[in-house]
């Protein structure tokens, strides 16, 4: 099989709890989540889709860019995809893997090492995981905020607020972290992410 892809590049990650470690990024094209509240100012879309490949030619690419490392399956939504064959042909060739989703569907029997959930609606179904990051639109309210975030909860290790990121490139950073400074009850369990590789001037 083949699967749409946008890009494939090596860069720092700038999100989360892996900021900073060098991955390999594999955009996978196309999203099925008809319901985001961050769908108009999303990056992805299936009309970017540059290439169809197959998880060797996947493996071959990531292997000549970033050799043996981390390499986060992202997208678009990449659960729109059987994504067994991906994984494992990535791990089969000394790769860890990650994947990024924003828990439309649930993820099983898929050998992923770590996954990092961003839910764009509350009914998502992946309800743990490594990594929870919650995007916070512009115009809600503290109280709106939290209350999507804790909608989203579930089993995870790791709980992050993200600033969106509007379509002008804005960032507003300094209110989520005053989100977080004023939550006090609830903050405790929820730390700041940005899209750091932005300020970089990395992909």
């Amino acid at each position: 099989m083949k699967y749409p892809v946008t890009e494939i590049f090596y860069s720092l990650q700038g999100e989360g709890h892996f900021v900073g470690y060098p991955m390999a990024f594999v955009r996978l094209a196309g999203c099925s989540v008809q319901a985001c509240h961050i769908r108009r100012e999303c990056d992805e879309a299936p009309w970017k889709m540059r290439e169809m490949l197959t998880a060797a030619d996947v493996l071959a690419r990531v292997d000549a860019l970033a050799g043996r490392g981390i390499v986060c399956i992202t997208g678009g939504e990449p659960t729109d995809h059987d994504l067994v064959p991906l994984v494992s042909t990535l791990r089969d060739g000394g790769q860890r893997v990650h994947l990024e989703t924003s828990g439309i569907r649930p993820v099983t029997g898929i050998p992923i090492e770590w996954i990092t959930v961003s839910p764009k609606t509350t009914d998502h179904l992946q309800r743990s995981g490594h990594t929870l990051k919650v995007v916070v639109r512009p115009e809600w309210s503290f109280d709106e905020a939290w209350k999507f975030a804790e909608d989203c909860d579930g089993e995870f290790f790791h709980r992050y607020l993200q600033p969106m990121t509007s379509l002008n490139g804005e960032m507003n950073v300094n209110r989520v972290a005053d989100m977080i400074l004023s939550g006090r009850n609830v903050s405790s369990r929820w730390a700041l992410s940005t899209q750091a590789h932005r300020s970089w001037g990395l992909p």
